[in-house]
């Protein structure tokens, strides 16, 4: 019997489907900032730059402007990590899956702010994604598809919810 043949089935595999194209699009922004220089300091700085200037959140402006902005150097390689090993990767290989999905939240959330009132930027995209991320945590998407499916079946009962 395969995944497909029930309906319960079919919803793993659609959370393990979002699940995988999140862990891809994450990957997709991560290639493209590298291959745009925005890790850099001053392109990071600058790429910020726009999105503080741009902002109709006052609060989200301030902190881009006194905390990031200042601090490019460290904000703009703990986002490349951020994104890659600790959203990315984790997601579409499924593994430890609720707690990527949730650092993906709270990635996105602040984003989303960021992104509110910027010309070109749509923010009910950081919306969906948001939505996306909580139901690929909360629901476990990892243990179908995931390393977390072989982590479950080694520990059934792990103290956190972690996979």
């Amino acid at each position: 019997m395969t995944i497909l043949a029930s309906a319960d089935g079919r919803r793993r595999a659609a959370l393990a489907a979002a699940r995988i194209f999140m862990g891809l699009l994450f990957l997709s922004v991560w290639a493209y900032n590298l291959q745009h220089h925005l890790y850099s300091t001053p392109g990071y700085a600058a790429f910020v730059g726009i999105f503080a200037r741009d902002t109709s959140t006052p609060l989200v402006a301030s902190v881009l402007n006194h905390v990031v902005i200042p601090n490019a150097a460290f904000f703009s390689k703990l986002q490349m990590v951020t994104e890659l090993a600790l959203i990315g990767v984790p997601l579409t290989i499924g593994l430890f899956t609720p707690v990527s999905g949730l650092i993906g939240v709270s990635f996105a959330i602040p984003l989303g702010l960021a992104a509110n009132g910027k010309p070109g930027e749509w923010s009910g995209t950081y919306l969906m994604i948001v939505l996306l991320l909580v139901m690929v945590a909360l629901t476990q998407a990892g243990r179908t598809w995931g390393i977390d499916a072989w982590l479950v079946r080694r520990r059934p009962r792990p103290r956190l919810p972690v996979y």
